[in-house]
């Protein structure tokens, strides 16, 4: 009997051993059961769930239900998924439902279009323009939108080119009663195309009948042109009397360049809209411009509105010199503002020059935690978990031997980000992790350190 009680125990410690190891692949194998075999409703909590926890590894799994299911709620559903990350795989099953539109749902080939259209897919413009040109309209804003996403500007001559799109657009906008929505998203679309829409742009742009937000979506156009043939009307509307025109305006400006350009984006920084201030503050990174830096560092620490504080930080960061970064150190010192700012001043040190501040990052790290301050110890943490040097390898170590599954999850950037070898250990520990989000990001970190 105590051979067979001892027998017993081993077998079970065993089996209880097994099920413990396979515990994250039958969390895994569930996940991928629920795609398999699940309903509408329970595929919706499923991607809930991949949203949330951020999981992408099922991705090909649900490229392979696209394409077999014909569950209408699960398919825009898996679209709609894949839209918001603009995530390819989904071309082909797109433009299927498109070329076969007479047998589709109209929620099907709305879904198709928005995807499509995410993803700039240039070879579903022949269809898109079949759908634009055809008397249903059920289909046109939603073509328009995804026409607008991509660039027609390069479309073969046997699809009609460029120019035949835009005659197409305008006279659509002119010719068939479209409403507000509409009209706006054929003015956006016509900045895809090239300068032969410059005309009409600004005859809209320079009419006072026109409505404010048609006369914006006209500048927003103009300005993905990038024509210098509508500076002029640019640099007008940027002194409007109108602050959302002069919003458009400053924002439009980012796609140019010159002595005229740099001012009127200089004098968007004083202005008393938050918006026309942040399109100034977004110029000025977009162009890199050099002379707006004080500018930058006042809105950083004076601004009012978050977002211009925020997007200021990130205009600093794309300077990309000595000099601003030292500023950009100071203000990650500054303690009068916010530690969310702080630590985005941080993320852009550790992106622009990691060997030259890792360790002075990690300073103001431990001080953070010796003064309990969470968030600013949080944000460095974050930041520096995308650091590219081996200055981190310490900090790695320290991270591995946390209790803290958060920690673990940067420690695995961090090795992942510098192939720090020497962790392969407690890499592979972590591959056999309950917790199924750090079980597949520790095998994703394997392969990197194996490539």
């Amino acid at each position: 009997m105590k051979l067979i009680a001892v027998c017993f125990t081993i077998v079970l410690f065993f089996s209880t051993a097994t099920l413990y190891s396979g515990e994250t692949n039958l969390e895994g194998d569930s996940l991928r059961e629920t795609i398999n075999y699940g309903t509408d409703n329970e595929i919706a909590e499923l991607i809930k769930k991949l949203r949330a926890d951020g999981i992408d590894y099922l991705d090909d799994d649900m490229i392979e239900l696209a394409e077999k299911t014909k569950n209408q709620n699960i398919l825009t559903g898996i679209f709609s998924f894949f839209n918001e990350r603009e995530k390819r795989g989904l071309e082909k099953t797109a433009l299927q439902i498109l070329n076969g539109r007479e047998n589709e749902m109209p929620q099907k080939i709305n879904a198709a279009l928005d995807y499509l259209g995410a993803v700039k897919e240039r070879e579903a413009l022949p269809v898109i323009m079949e759908i634009i040109k055809q008397d249903d309209t059920r289909f046109h804003n939603a073509a328009i939108n995804a026409l607008g996403k991509i660039r027609y500007s390069e479309m073969e001559e046997t699809d009609g080119g460029a120019a035949d799109v835009t005659e197409v657009l305008i006279d659509y906008s002119n010719n068939r009663n479209p409403g507000g929505g509409t009209r706006e998203a054929i003015i956006f679309a016509l900045g895809g195309g090239g300068k032969d829409a410059l005309p009409f742009l600004t005859g809209i742009i320079n009419g006072e009948d026109q409505s404010v937000p048609i006369r914006m979506a006209a500048l927003g156009a103009a300005g993905r042109i990038k024509n210098d043939d509508a500076l002029d009307m640019i640099i007008a509307s940027a002194a409007s009397a109108d602050p959302n025109i002069r919003f458009a305006a400053v924002d439009a400006l980012a796609a140019f360049s010159g002595e005229r350009v740099d001012a009127m984006i200089l004098e968007g920084f004083r202005d008393i809209y938050f918006k026309t201030r942040l399109a100034a503050v977004r110029a000025a990174k977009t162009r890199r411009l050099k002379d707006a830096v004080p500018y930058l560092r006042y809105r950083v620490e004076k601004d009012e509105a978050a977002a211009v504080r925020e997007e200021a930080v990130l205009a600093l960061g794309a300077m990309g010199d000595a000099q601003t970064d030292a500023l950009l150190f100071q203000l990650a010192g500054n303690e009068k503002i916010s530690d969310g700012l702080r630590s985005l001043c941080a993320e852009m040190l550790v992106k622009n020059n990691a060997d030259e501040y890792a360790e002075k990052i990690i300073a103001a790290l431990n001080d953070a935690k010796a003064k309990k301050l969470t968030n600013l110890y949080k944000g460095l943490l974050k930041a520096l978990s995308a650091a590219k040097t081996n200055k981190v390898e310490n900090l790695t170590a320290r991270l591995f031997a946390s209790k803290d599954v958060s920690e673990k999850f940067y420690a695995l950037d961090m090795t992942a980000n510098n192939r720090f070898t020497a962790f392969r250990d407690e890499v592979e520990k972590l591959t056999k992790d309950k917790n199924i989000s750090i079980s597949e990001r520790a095998k994703k970190t394997l392969e990197k350190l194996d490539d």
